[in-house]
């Protein structure tokens, strides 16, 4: 097991030019791989909308980031309109992944001893 040091990215929105979105680096993907995304399409939304919400710190739209601004706004049957478009929603999933996953020797804490499993 290896302490990763804090991290955050700004990237710009290749398919929008102007846009950008700075995200931290989170350690697992959540319950985006569990049973939680069996459960239909609202369900799997609102999933993914914490898990970008967790992801973002800040960017270029006027509407700062939040659950509604990423996931859309619920209207009157509770279905949500608005959001990110599919597009910029799974280019920003592989990004994430891709930060999740970068595990350089730069990025790591250094330790002071050795680490142990009991």
């Amino acid at each position: 097991m290896a302490l990763l040091k804090a991290t955050t990215k700004r990237l710009d929105i290749p398919h929008e030019p102007g846009e950008w979105i700075e995200i931290r680096r989170l350690s697992t993907l959540g319950d985006l791989d569990s049973v939680e995304m069996t459960k239909g399409r609202q369900a799997r939304i609102n999933e993914m909308a914490r898990y970008f919400f967790a992801a973002i710190v800040a960017w270029s739209y006027p509407e700062p980031p939040s659950i509604d601004a990423i996931a859309g706004k619920p209207n009157a049957n509770g279905d949500r309109e608005g959001g990110l478009d599919d597009k910029t929603a799974t280019w920003l999933l592989t990004e994430t992944g891709k930060l999740r996953d970068s595990k350089t020797d730069a990025e790591l804490l250094a330790t002071s001893s050795p680490s142990t499993t009991r």
